[in-house]
């Protein structure tokens, strides 16, 4: 009867199995032999490895391997990872209180949040974390450490840390801690403007905004500018950034998203309810600009409404939907391309700004020395922008947002004639 199960579960997967692309047999339908083939290698497999495995490690694998072989960002998702994502789109989670971020192949931490466990136990921003538990962090399995290191409150995690100059490595034993992260923050800059940081996109997020920007709303309160910050905002939830545009445009086009399964392109569109309207505005952005981050940005700009300034950034434009499975699992399956308002694809191309910062951000997050360049160089000459002596403030800490208010002074100015 088991033996039995398993041939009729293998039947149903193998002829669920999408035709690959570029292979010469992926015309061919699924013959008898290959069904066969598949019911012997699960049996060799369940009954011959050096270890012992059940069905069920054989059957989470399949569906592993169905869809790791398909992109980076599609794949099966365990009960415990789809909580997590659950988690991840409310803001409330139970984790360790960092940010961490990819940077050439290893995982680094890009901000530590206050009074929590991460904090207490001394981790600092630029920590490359190259190991969780037991396990190893490798390029392969980088898309995992964000549900490796969240978990139930009071449970124990331990953290392998490489931190640039220590020798040796460190290990930390944590307990995780209920966080509740506000995923915007904004404060005051030199001359009046204002700087927005959206970390990420979650369903707080224009609640959040609306909260910080209605103090501005009349005339008295307007900033001269505004600086909105998307540097390290990996993306999240496309509806949050859609209702994050209608804040900053009238009634227009946010997003297309094109796709095999869809009878007709999807369009997404701004409302009518523009706030901060004739404020300049620009957008840095970065290498660890990705998703949705890049779609927000993109369509600021192709409206006219704010210039970007910073670095080339990721380039993550196609759509993940999951599916709900009935075992209490999930798969998330890119379904289609995100198209800016302009028509340009951004998947693998990223967004060029239309002013190069001057600086590297996330080099310095890593604790990379950046090579010299000319604004190094004593005496050199003046480019798009001149130096202020009122951002030198912000040169020493945080070149990038110099920049960016350099080019916001610049536009006022220009603007004010």
């Amino acid at each position: 009867m088991k033996q039995t199960s398993i041939v009729l579960f293998c039947a149903s997967l193998v002829l669920s199995l999408p035709a690959q692309a570029g292979n010469a047999e992926a015309d061919s339908p699924i013959s008898f032999e290959d069904l066969r083939a598949f019911t012997e290698a699960w049996g060799y497999i369940r009954d011959q490895y050096v270890e012992e495995v059940d069905d069920r490690q054989l059957f989470e694998a399949a569906l592993q391997g169905m869809l790791a072989g398909l992109d980076p960002h599609s794949r099966w998702l365990s009960a415990d990872e789809l909580h997590t994502l659950e988690e991840q789109t409310i803001g409330r989670y139970g984790g360790l209180g960092i940010e961490v971020g990819s940077f050439d192949d290893h995982l680094r931490v890009v901000s530590v949040f206050d009074d929590t466990p991460a904090a207490a136990a001394g981790i600092e921003t630029g920590d490359r974390i190259i190991g969780i538990d037991e396990i190893d962090l490798e390029p392969d399995n980088l898309e995992r450490a964000g549900s490796l290191l969240r978990g139930p409150a009071g449970t124990e995690i331990t953290l392998r840390i490489h931190r640039s100059e220590q020798a040796d490595e460190l290990a930390m034993t944590l307990t995780r801690a209920l966080i509740e992260r506000e995923s915007v923050q904004m404060s005051a800059l030199a001359n009046g403007f204002k700087h927005v940081r959206i970390r990420r996109f979650q369903q707080t997020t224009r609640h959040e905004l609306e909260n910080l920007l209605a103090p501005l709303d009349n005339d008295e309160q307007s900033p001269p500018g505004l600086v909105l910050d998307l540097r390290d905002n990996p993306g999240g939830m496309l509806q949050s950034a859609i209702t994050v545009a209608d804040l900053f445009l009238p009634a227009r086009l946010v997003v297309t998203a094109e796709g095999r399964g869809m009878a007709q392109p999807g369009e997404y569109h701004t409302g009518p309810a523009e706030r901060m309207v004739g404020v300049p505005m620009v957008v840095l952005v970065d290498g660890g600009s990705a998703s949705a981050s890049e779609i927000l940005a993109a369509a600021l700009r192709d409206h006219g409404r704010a210039m970007l300034v910073g670095e080339p950034t990721y380039g993550k434009g196609s759509v993940q939907s999951v599916w709900p499975l009935p075992n209490g699992s999930a798969i998330r399956l890119t379904t289609a391309f995100y198209y800016t308002p302009s028509g340009d694809r951004i998947q693998a191309r990223g967004l060029q700004p239309d002013v190069y910062s001057s600086a590297t951000h996330r080099d310095e997050i890593a604790g990379n020395d950046r090579r010299r360049r000319e604004a190094d160089t004593e005496g050199h000459l003046g480019g798009w922008f001149e130096a202020d002596d009122e951002f030198d403030e912000f040169s020493r800490n945080d070149p990038m947002l110099a920049d960016a208010l350099r080019v916001l002074a610049s536009i006022t100015r220009m603007q004010a004639h």
